[in-house]
């Protein structure tokens, strides 16, 4: 009788027995055959189950972010302020070692994105962009159903997304310490909404 192999799992298996090595060597400096020994399987077993390489760091990476949206829900739901919780969203990719690492490997999926990306690599950006966006939603609307937003702060929610891009950037090519600027700029933006409230 032949063995019934759930696609799927396999795929999300090869995937994480491989996440520490794409954190290690990086996007660039992965190899089929790295992934195929670290999976403990056949180079053409990768094949069965990914086209290339890309498909695979994009499936890495999923797990990557599934892990992180994991955190940043339980922050949406967390009994404190709504400044508290938007520290929470913009600081946990800073927040230990892991990850860390994890946005040293975002940075390089950044830089070729820009530089020779794939349509399917910007699809996959718009679609964690979106899933985060959700998130940073959430905790807003949560703050102004509070009453400690105004409910005009739901268009921050751009600027808020491409200033945390900004700070993965430039933490990393300005030497920037991400929780002095993201704290600074949560004291700014909440004095602008108290000032604008006062008038």
């Amino acid at each position: 009788m032949a063995i019934i192999v759930d696609k799927e799992k396999k795929r999300n298996d090869i995937a994480c027995a491989c996440k520490d090595i794409l954190l290690e060597y990086g996007i660039k400096n992965l190899t089929i055959s790295k992934i195929a020994k670290t999976a403990n399987i056949g180079k053409g077993t990768v094949y069965e189950y990914f086209k290339n390489k890309e498909e695979i760091v994009f499936e890495i990476m999923t797990t990557f972010i599934a892990e992180h949206e994991k955190k940043l829900s339980e922050i949406v739901t967390e009994d404190i302020s709504t400044k508290k919780k938007l520290f929470h969203f913009l600081y946990l990719g800073f927040e230990d070692e892991n990850s860390r690492k994890q946005l040293t490997l975002y940075r390089e999926f950044v830089a070729i994105s820009m530089t020779s990306g794939t349509d399917e690599m910007i699809d996959f950006n718009i679609q964690c962009r979106k899933k985060f966006t959700d998130i940073l939603w959430q905790i807003l609307k949560d703050g102004i159903e509070k009453g400690e937003l105004p409910p005009e702060t739901e268009e921050l929610i751009s600027a808020i997304i491409v200033f945390e891009l900004g700070l993965i950037v430039e933490v990393h090519t300005a030497a920037l310490d991400p929780k002095d600027e993201i704290t600074r700029f949560l004291n700014a933006l909440f004095t602008l909404i108290e000032i604008k409230e006062k008038k």
